[in-house]
């Protein structure tokens, strides 16, 4: 009885492919799962060469020299040991296979048996067990970085090379978004970008980037991520050409606005990957958590130095209204009443500093009140400007600075004359952005020279208002008078209802 009718109940009843040949490699039996594992029929298949059939080329010099030494030593390296290999597809594709091979002798006459498993599956589940550890680690390294010391750029080039670690991509760049929510400029890349890629690293802080052009562009205007799975000659892609074909980019938010893009490019054309793309969004809400949490340390170390800054003069500040409300008169009820009023007005101020979290409050209230508490005249100071809504930090931080301003406007500028003013206003250059310029204008006062050092009410102008409102401050010491500028701060609303306010 011929061995193929002998294995023939074998081959209608497991589970897996099997697939019999000869000692010349020819293929003799063929059964219904090797059909559908390599898209043969068993008509097709049954007589052919096998390693020519469902050998890849890289393996089929090993496929035959193995079978001539059997042939020829009778030693079978891999009978009875299960190996994991690939095969391929009658499409030319590769799957990955667990092979078993097993001789069969009848007769005088020896065939192989191979039963095949298909792994494609369970590769696919080793893989994605893979991305979501190393997910979690890239997720739990970004919670680790916010609470060391690192600025926030290190923190983005770090981010890039796990993520290209993550996704298995060679390439990734970070932009920053410049103040005005616009143009894009270039920063942090992943760590051997400038020695695989020189010449797209060259073209991309050369170009300009701004919202709509080319991929980060695109993501910063549709504040969405997004992929290009080929890089095509009407691509938005302004760096095409330089040796990569595809890439995904995403947006990084903080506070409601985009901060960063991260974009990553491949070589080869790669399909869109929606777990990878979900996992961006995820990655970019937790670097937009890490940057919160790096500024709002930062503005907790410039408040503590400001509390220090108050606590160290708080003493010679009372004993100074003490001795003028007491060294001038005899009349001590009268004394207590002017003394009390001045205590009054320091603690009027300290309510402003100390305004509930989550709460939003009229600029123009704010600046009133700092004015005030610091004994501007009246008379000699000009406001105006829409009802715009601040939030209670970008309020603390406002009344800081108008207490500065005031008090060195009192004691140097133009108000320490008689003849001295101030305009000080605030305006919407664009309607449709939650964006504000503010302006504080001193004239008619003595002379005006920059000081030859940094002190603390310089720093809140700068960095403090500039890190708090995301605007641009600019401090101008010109011979008409000084003058500071805020410009494309941040608000919460323009209030429509003064009744309601900023509720």
């Amino acid at each position: 009885m011929p061995l193929e009718t002998v294995i023939r109940p074998i081959l209608d009843t497991v589970l897996d492919a099997v697939v019999v040949m000869d000692r010349a490699g020819t293929i003799r039996a063929w059964n219904h799962h090797a059909e559908a594992m390599f898209d043969w029929t068993a008509d097709e298949a049954i007589g052919r060469d096998l390693g020519e059939l469902i050998v890849p080329p890289s393996l089929r010099d090993a496929h035959h020299r193995g079978l001539a030494r059997f042939n020829a030593e009778g030693v079978g390296r891999v009978l009875d040991t299960r190996l994991e290999l690939f095969g391929m597809r009658r499409d030319g594709t590769e799957i990955p296979v667990e092979l078993s091979i097993t001789l069969v002798s009848r007769e005088g006459r020896d065939v192989f048996v191979g039963f095949l498993r298909d792994l494609s599956e369970r590769r696919q589940a080793e893989r994605q067990l893979e991305f979501r550890l190393r997910e979690s680690r890239l997720m739990l390294d970004l919670s680790e970085r916010a609470s060391r010391e690192e600025s926030f750029d290190d923190v983005l080039a770090a981010t890039l090379d796990s993520i290209c670690a993550l996704a298995e991509w060679p390439l990734g760049h970070a932009f920053l978004v410049a103040d005005d929510d616009f143009r894009l400029v270039s920063s942090a890349w992943s760590s051997n970008a400038r020695d695989i890629a020189p010449h797209l690293v060259e073209a991309t802080e050369n170009d300009e980037f701004a919202a709509g052009v080319g991929l980060p562009g695109e993501v910063l205007a549709s504040r969405q991520p997004l992929w290009m799975a080929r890089v095509g000659p009407d691509s938005n892609f302004p760096r095409r050409g330089l040796g990569f074909e595809s890439g995904f980019a995403f947006p990084v938010f903080s506070g409601g606005r985009c901060i960063a893009v991260l974009e990553f490019f491949s070589r080869d054309p790669r399909e869109p990957d929606a777990a990878l793309l979900l996992t961006a969004r995820a990655i970019g809400t937790q670097i937009g958590r890490v940057h919160e949490r790096k500024r709002g340390e930062d503005l907790q170390a410039l408040l503590l130095a400001e509390l220090n800054h108050r606590a160290k003069n708080i003493l010679s500040v009372v004993r100074g209204i003490a001795h003028l409300s007491f060294g001038k008169s005899k009349n001590l009820q009268d004394v207590q009443r002017i003394f009390d009023r001045r205590l009054d007005s320091i603690a009027r101020a300290n309510d402003i500093l100390h305004a509930q979290s989550g709460k939003n409050a009229l600029l123009g209230e704010i600046v009133r009140e700092a004015l005030d508490g610091c004994g501007a005249p009246a008379d000699r100071v000009a406001t105006g400007g829409p009802d715009v809504c601040v939030d209670s930090s970008t309020a603390i931080m406002f009344s800081l600075a108008v207490h500065e301003l005031c008090t060195n406007a009192l004691k140097y500028g133009a108000l320490s004359g008689d003849a001295g003013r101030i305009a000080l206003s605030w305006s919407l250059p664009d309607e449709d952005t939650p964006r504000f310029d503010f302006s504080w204008t001193e004239t008619g006062g003595p002379p005006v020279s920059a000081p030859t050092s940094q002190g603390f009410g310089t720093r809140i102008l700068k960095r403090g208002m500039e890190l708090e409102t995301g605007g641009r401050a600019e401090v101008t010491y010109a011979a008409e008078g000084f003058a500071y500028r805020l410009r494309n701060a941040r608000h919460s609303g323009v209030a429509t209802d003064r009744a309601a306010a900023c509720a």
